[in-house]
């Protein structure tokens, strides 16, 4: 029989804990025997942070005038060369401080000027707040046309040497060397770079108020000026190359681009009107892609060494080169295309007066040879818009050359505006 008073243990440890007292883990050593064991005592004592003065209600100088106001003379020059003491002290260490300071930064000048290499490593990042412009021929453009303010050059394995000296030596620009492929990859979002990605701002197109006369193989711009907002006169030669014939008169050549919205597209139309003749080209400041990286990389640097000008109010615009005695042409699909057809359904009226303005490409240069010409294009999917195509003074269409074929209906606008620049000129 089991007494009352004895426990039942059905393991060695139950046992063991029923015969020992339970003691904690850790015993606080500051805890004195005989001390009351309270929860309060685990609070934080608010300490007093009242100063003297303040708590004898008055001022601080005050405070210490009274303090040490009947110290003795021999005590007061103890205490005063103690502070004096004191002062040396901290100066002394504080010059101290910034002469070893001073030391470790020349040993690391002296360290970075023996292991200088033509470039610097720095770490590459992505900022927003600038442009990247990547490729050898889009870079090299940028350089030489010295429209924008550059901030480095990025390099991975670049054998260009005649590239790096010209960033670093005429424009004072840190070349970076990158630690892999990787980065530049970053910086271009993947494009092909060729090893080479140029920190810059963003191009700042200027903006024309209207254009002029023509004569004697020169025109006329009138340019907004940024810095008092007024009205510039330019006159700039014609790009392409006098003419001996006296039948015919050297004009300009000018490009509207209305609301080109593919920036590979917009870069292969400055790529091709740079390189036929064309000698500006005027872009709306809205609806338009934009002039970055990948625009200047498909125009293999001519984005900065066209003079590409843009205006806030395109029909005003078109109505003022008309006053001027420019002839406005408007690129569109032949009268009988699936567009026009569209637009006959909707309002016959415009549709004829439109269809009157059509005229033959071969018609483009005897127009040039007479007047200047600005050559409107219109965008990928809808084309040139019709109150542009109503303030032109003709419309021409790049006539199909295969019938019964409804699958392909149109070109490419870059094909398209080489094809009309080619014939105007």
């Amino acid at each position: 029989m089991l007494n009352h008073t004895q426990r039942r243990c059905f393991s060695v440890a139950s046992r063991f804990l029923f015969k020992n007292e339970i003691r904690p883990a850790v015993t606080p050593r500051d805890l004195k025997k005989g001390d009351v064991k309270t929860f309060e005592r685990n609070f934080p004592i608010d300490q007093d942070d009242q100063k003297p003065w303040d708590k004898r209600n008055m001022s601080k100088d005050d405070f210490f005038r009274r303090k040490y106001a009947n110290i003795s003379d021999e005590y007061r020059e103890k205490l005063n060369e103690k502070v004096a003491r004191q002062r040396r002290m901290r100066e002394m260490r504080s010059h101290q401080e910034y002469e070893e300071r001073q030391e470790i930064r020349e040993r690391a000048r002296e360290e970075r000027r023996r292991h200088q290499k033509p470039y610097s490593r720095y770490a590459t990042a992505f900022n927003p707040l600038f442009e990247y412009v990547f490729g050898t021929h889009a870079v090299k453009s940028v350089l030489q046309a010295n429209k924008r303010v550059c901030n480095a050059l990025y390099v991975y394995n670049c054998k260009d040497s005649e590239l790096i000296k010209l960033a670093k030596e005429k424009h004072g620009i840190r070349v970076i060397e990158a630690e892999d492929k990787n980065e530049l990859n970053v910086l271009s979002k993947n494009g092909v770079h060729n090893g080479v990605v140029l920190e810059t701002k963003g191009l700042d197109l200027p903006v024309i108020s209207s254009v002029g006369e023509s004569e004697n193989g020169e025109y006329k711009l009138n340019i907004h000026s940024d810095e008092d907002n007024s009205i510039i006169e330019v006159i700039k030669p014609v790009t392409r190359p006098v003419v001996e014939d006296p039948t015919k008169t050297l004009h300009p050549l000018a490009l509207f681009l209305d609301e080109i919205q593919d920036p590979q597209n917009m870069g292969n139309i400055v790529r091709t009107a740079y390189f036929l003749g064309v000698d500006f080209i005027v872009v709306p400041n809205h609806s338009s892609a934009k002039l970055g990286g990948v625009a200047n990389k498909a125009s293999a640097g001519a984005l900065d060494m066209m003079d590409i000008y843009q205006t806030s109010n395109t029909l005003k615009f078109v109505t003022d080169v008309r006053a001027k005695g420019w002839h406005v042409i408007s690129t569109s699909g032949t009268p009988d295309s699936i567009e026009d057809k569209n637009l006959q359904r909707k309002n016959n009226t415009t549709y004829q007066e439109l269809k009157g303005k059509f005229i033959e490409l071969s018609d483009l240069r005897m127009i040039l040879n007479k007047t200047p010409v600005m050559l409107v294009i219109g965008s990928e999917g809808e084309g040139v818009r019709t109150n542009i195509k109503l303030r032109s003074d003709y419309l021409v269409g790049i006539p199909k050359g295969r019938e019964g074929d409804a699958i392909v209906d149109s070109l490419n606008v870059v094909v398209a505006t080489g094809i009309a620049i080619a014939n105007c000129i």
